[in-house]
């Protein structure tokens, strides 16, 4: 059974919440605290904000409210998604590039020093280690990252 993640804001004025530059936008400080407060707790809870105004706020801009958040997350989702796309281009060109590298190495007819034939090799090995490495154990928090982000796009935001 999924449990519920429940985050409580209080805003003493609609300021608050909005970004200073574009009154459209949420705040980048209400963004960075909500993400806060999602740390350490369980991929399987769904996220719940539970708003509460100490001024007057009419329906339409509960929902304006409501669209800033999904759409605050929605934004950093698909760019989170598009810096890992191109990380990932950038771990398999290094992947290649360290075989052909131990490929070379092997050679000794191309490369006739020893010593530039072992700096070569392993050259060759540490770009597939870290293409590895990153494939291997970095690629969790990634997906952490990108569900704790849906989750947020599609959170449940009640007005108390």
């Amino acid at each position: 059974m999924n449990k519920e993640t429940i985050i409580a804001i209080s805003f003493d004025e609609k300021d608050d919440y909005i970004n200073q530059f574009n009154n459209n936008k949420l705040s980048n400080s209400l963004s960075n605290y909500i993400l806060e407060e999602c740390r350490g707790k369980s991929l399987a809870n769904r996220i719940t904000l539970n708003v509460k105004t100490n001024f007057k706020i009419s329906v339409q801009e509960k929902e304006e409210f409501i669209k800033m958040v999904h759409e605050n997350y929605k934004t950093d989702l698909e760019e989170y998604t598009l810096v890992l796309k191109h990380s990932n281009l950038k771990k398999i060109l290094i992947f290649f590039i360290g075989i052909v590298l131990i490929y070379l190495a092997y050679f000794n007819d191309i490369v006739s020093n020893k010593v530039i034939s072992e700096v070569i090799l392993v050259i060759g090995w540490v770009a597939i280690w870290e293409a590895a490495y990153t494939w291997l154990f970095e690629s969790n928090e990634n997906r952490i990252k990108i569900k704790r982000l849906k989750q947020l796009a599609k959170c449940q935001i009640n007005f108390i």
